[in-house]
């Protein structure tokens, strides 16, 4: 049965109220009525990109599966896009250049190795400073065996933190700036990090409101510091009470425990000992003997300690500091892509508008506008830069896709099976358009075309790695869409 839509999407209160307590279930996400709206534009976004004809059709989707299938993957992604930078923080990176790392190093000397988790890395900026620093700390840094651990829940980040590559504004503090000629290199609007740097830091996910951890498996034991900030602020009490008391038992002893300013409270880290740094407060396990700081690598504007530690290690002088390249001014398409990665959609919308009234867009223009307002509901508005963008290039897979998507949302599913036949049709190895073509055939009782269709997309993952991810999926693994595969193939057979 064809299902009304409006060419608006909107959510109700009792949306808020069933979508968030689903978060919080599944991944202890606490959604106030103050962060409503930013769990709402998540939650659209999402949805547009989901193979749901409706909200109820949606839910259903999350809830039919215990961890949610490949579309809770997606709607994750979307709660869950942190934009962070570089050194975000300086006066506890101060802390850990000149005490807690030097401090940790020169206890580790004997067996060279360092433990390091950042918990809630989002795109990779804190674990590959954690990186830079140790690479300008310590002289025979690759003589060492070190572990430096990034986990997220969202794999569109994890995806993004692989790749390393950034902008500009990922550069914001000084510190970052001042290693950049070092670290990094220009490739078109983005920087890309050093291989010497990258291949320091692994990935993986990692629900943090779940129980896998501390263990072997998750690679979570016998830390010597863990970074987790600004994560537990979007968790309740209880929630964050857990991960916290996981974290000791993850610590070795004399550990250390990094967390933002506004996750400060004497009852969550109780058991711990809080150690004072000049402008910031860190945390270790087990009441060791506080390292007094060395001489910092880098200026700082709080106030030298007069003491330095006993022994202190010996720091590479910094390479010369080659001032970048001047830039062309930020491309708007650029930006708005950006803008997009971190679920701003609404601003990308505006800017790719004003190209639009300039009269200086493209088809990639129209393509990103009509994506931007199919994230927003805006279905309509998605229709019309859709059709645009095939107007100026009838090639345009993205815009036949998301037209789809759109169509499929409208309730007009014969086209939309038309238009994702295109996407297969101009590229035959696009995972995503034989899937939701599958789904298509299958809600119009076309069973053995959506099993032909499941089998090509099966077969055109076989083989490749089960954390890659799967382009404009939202961030879905490999894994999770084969998973989700045979799931579908198991149920539709015999229906043909």
């Amino acid at each position: 049965m064809k299902k009304e839509s409006a060419a608006h999407t909107t959510l109700g209160y009792g949306d808020y109220l069933r979508f968030s307590r689903l978060l919080q279930e599944r991944f202890g996400l606490f959604f106030s009525e103050s962060r409503r709206s930013e769990l709402e534009t998540a939650i659209l976004h999402a949805f547009a990109a989901s193979s749901a004809a409706d909200l109820n059709e949606y839910y259903a989707l999350l809830t039919e599966q215990p961890d949610g299938g490949l579309e809770m993957e997606r709607l994750v992604n979307a709660v869950t896009v942190n934009e962070t930078y570089f050194f975000r923080d300086a006066a506890q990176f101060d802390a850990l250049a000149t005490a807690v790392l030097p401090e940790l190093i020169e206890r580790r000397r004997m067996l060279r190795t360092l433990r390091i988790w950042s918990a809630g890395c989002s795109n990779g900026e804190e674990p590959y400073s954690i990186a830079m620093l140790l690479r300008d700390t310590l002289p025979d840094v690759d003589e060492w065996s070190i572990t430096i651990l990034g986990t997220d829940v969202n794999t569109a980040a994890l995806d993004r933190a692989r790749q390393g590559l950034f902008g500009d504004w990922a550069f914001r503090e000084p510190r970052a700036r001042e290693m950049r000629p070092r670290y990094f290199r220009r490739i078109g609007a983005r920087w890309e990090l050093s291989p010497d740097v990258r291949r320091m830091v692994t990935f993986n996910r990692l629900n943090l409101a779940g129980t896998g951890y501390p263990s072997y498996n998750t690679n979570t034991m016998f830390m010597d510091l863990i970074l987790c900030r600004n994560v537990t602020i979007y968790f309740n009490e209880e929630v964050t009470l857990g991960v916290v008391e996981r974290f000791y038992d993850a610590l070795t002893d004399g550990g250390w425990l990094v967390v933002g300013h506004s996750e400060l409270s004497l009852n969550v880290y109780r058991r711990f000992e809080v150690r004072n740094f000049p402008n910031t407060v860190l945390y270790q396990r087990n009441g060791q003997p506080r390292p007094q700081p060395a001489a910092p690598l880098w200026p700082s504007p709080a106030p030298e300690p007069s003491v330095s530690i006993v022994s202190p290690l010996p720091v590479v002088p910094p390479a010369p500091i080659v001032p970048p390249p001047v830039l062309p001014e930020a491309n708007p398409l650029e930006q708005a892509r950006e803008l997009m990665e971190f679920g701003r959609s609404e601003e990308a919308r505006n800017l790719l508008l004003t190209l639009v009234k300039s009269q200086s867009a493209d088809s990639e223009v129209y393509i990103l506008l009509g994506q931007a307002c199919a994230n927003l509901g805006d279905l309509d508005a998605a229709e019309k830069w859709c059709r645009e963008a095939l107007r100026r290039n009838k090639l345009a897979l993205e815009a036949y896709y998301t037209l789809a998507l759109v169509q499929q949302h409208q309730g007009k599913v014969p086209e939309a099976i038309e238009s994702l036949k295109k996407v297969v049709y101009i590229d035959r190895n696009d995972v995503l358009g034989h899937f939701n073509l599958a789904r298509l055939y299958y809600q119009q009782g076309q069973f053995p075309a959506a099993l032909k269709a499941l089998d090509n997309a099966h077969r055109l993952l076989e083989a490749q790695q089960d954390e890659a991810i799967i382009p404009r999926s939202g961030g879905v693994t490999v894994k999770r869409l084969r998973d989700a595969i045979v799931r579908q193939q198991q149920q539709w057979v015999g229906r043909e």
